[in-house]
């Protein structure tokens, strides 16, 4: 199955590209606006890049995909768990940072077997040039560069990125407890896509990611990418309908008091 899985990695890596090629266009356009809310931003670029990753991989594989723009298109659909093999791409992760020329955003595509189980992803920064890719049980490159998570171990010196997504509760008694949770953190880094965060955990940049109510396909190809680091990811969906997420990832040293509940994970190393 490597060998298959090696394939498929490749067809990632070529989609990614593909998406980016549109993305690095000039063309003032995919700059406009389709959805403006109150924390989040919908643009033409997302919808392009889309299409044309999904087309890509459609072409080179028969398996299904879930993608940002095709799952907001269809609100009635119910993601139930299986055996099948998945793609699930975000075509633009951190489209606010994309939309101001803050140079933190990627195409994130991975492939998993239904809701548990994390096969591999590609994250891929086309501002910067650096591609991380990595397979579960294989492990995880930048720019074909192996990775690891870090070996730290002491939560007062790590750096946990983490964030706050569309779906956030933003009351004061939640934001408290927010505080509280990563107060006792070394230094903490909101970069604006999720995608990325979890590909610097791999990569060993920071050395942990939290985050709540954050979408399946924002984080898909990271929680692939870090367990192929070798870093431990415990996640947990929501429900079946809008593929809310909880998310805990670290470098598998540290030890995080705010485990997602016993008997609910979805994974772990």
């Amino acid at each position: 199955m490597i060998a298959e899985f090696d394939k498929l990695l490749n067809i990632a890596k070529e989609a990614a590209l593909v998406g980016a090629n549109i993305l690095k266009d000039s063309d003032s356009s995919l700059k406009e606006t389709q959805y403006n809310g109150l924390h989040d931003v919908q643009l033409k670029a997302d919808e392009v890049a889309e299409k044309n990753i999904v087309s890509y991989l459609s072409s080179e594989t028969d398996i299904d995909i879930i993608s940002e723009e095709m799952w907001k298109a269809s609100p009635n659909k119910v993601f139930k768990d299986s055996s099948d093999l998945l793609w699930v791409v975000d075509p633009l992760d951190g489209s606010y940072n994309f939309l101001y020329n803050i140079p933190f955003y990627c195409i994130s595509i991975a492939l998993w077997q239904g809701r548990k189980s994390p096969i591999l992803g590609v994250i891929y920064n086309f501002y910067t040039n650096e591609l991380f890719s990595g397979i579960v049980g294989k492990g995880s490159w930048f720019n074909n560069i192996k990775i690891r998570t870090t070996d730290t171990k002491d939560i007062g010196k790590a750096i946990l990125c983490t964030g706050f997504p569309v779906n956030i509760d933003y009351s004061t008694e939640n934001l408290t407890k927010y505080i509280y949770k990563i107060r006792d953190w070394g230094k903490i880094r909101l970069f604006g896509s999720a995608g990325l965060s979890l590909a610097y955990v791999a990569s060993g940049r920071v050395d942990a990611y939290q985050e709540e109510d954050i979408m399946f396909w924002d984080v898909a190809a990271g929680i692939s990418l870090v367990r192929a680091a070798g870093g431990m990811v415990d996640f947990m969906f929501s429900d079946e309908r809008d593929l809310k997420m909880k998310v805990v990832a670290t470098n598998n040293h540290l030890r995080i008091e705010d485990k997602i509940e016993e008997g609910k994970l979805g994974s772990q190393t």
